[in-house]
């Protein structure tokens, strides 16, 4: 029995023995717990103020950035306009095409007139008709004939004028001065031929003295180029006064 109760209380012991240590063994492993968790607390707390000065960081850095991406404004650069810089030199495009000094201008005045065989035609203080005109090889005159030079004819035209001004004057002068009156003939593309005057002929109108209001008929004569006489173009007579012209179609 005695051994039986030793043995009861030594298994007591033991007993109570293992649940100290057992005690002490969930105490010791508490604390480390409670430690572990309070290190854990810190840490976290720690890792929030390190994101929060992560973020501060960042939103300083973003901030610079920002700042940096902006480019300081230079005193001394040039900031470009819309408008393109004036060019001295550089002709400015007008509305209006530049004259041209050779360009002959449209004149406003009536196309020029043409007359035809027998119609009057006023030249200053005259009024000319030319009733007829005739190619030919010679002239009858009061004591024997005029004759054209060699490779020529006469273009032979009969003319009626009238002295329209308040004295007398001269018609188709052997020497012109101011407004006298003058003939020619005209051809083609610029061709001008002067008068003959027949010496000693009656009926020629060279210098001829006809009073105002006064009339007087004759004849003129120019010599022209066979190939002028032979040819179809158009033939002129052509009279002037100063600036005044007056022309007659004779062929």
């Amino acid at each position: 029995m005695k051994r039986k109760l030793l043995t009861v209380l030594l298994m007591c012991t033991l007993t109570l023995y293992c649940s100290a240590c057992g005690n002490n063994n969930s105490i010791d492993d508490t604390k480390p717990l409670s430690s572990e968790n309070e290190k854990t607390t810190e840490n976290n707390e720690k890792s929030e103020d390190a994101q929060e000065n992560t973020q501060s960081d960042d939103n300083a850095n973003t901030a610079d950035g920002t700042s940096a991406d902006k480019t300081p404004a230079d005193d001394n650069q040039e900031t470009p306009t819309d408008e393109t810089p004036a060019d001295d030199n550089q002709e400015t495009p007008a509305d209006e095409t530049p004259a041209d000094d050779n360009q002959e201008t449209p004149a406003d005045e009536t196309p020029e007139t043409i007359y035809n065989l027998g119609a009057g035609a006023p030249l200053k203080d005259w009024t000319i008709s030319v009733t007829d005109a005739q190619i030919v090889d010679s002239i009858d005159g009061d004591y024997g004939y005029y004759s054209p030079d060699d490779g020529n004819k006469y273009m032979h035209v009969f003319v009626a004028v009238n002295n329209d001004g308040k004295q007398a004057d001269r018609f188709l002068p052997s020497y012109q001065m101011g407004d006298d009156v003058y003939a020619e003939i005209l051809y083609s593309d610029g061709y001008v031929f002067s008068a003959t005057n027949l010496m000693g002929y009656s009926n020629d109108l060279h210098d001829s003295t006809i009073n105002p209001l006064s009339s007087a008929k004759g004849e003129i004569a120019f010599e022209i180029p066979d190939s002028v006489a032979d040819s179809t173009e158009e033939l002129l007579i052509q009279f002037s006064s100063g600036n005044d012209t007056i022309k007659f179609k004779i062929r």
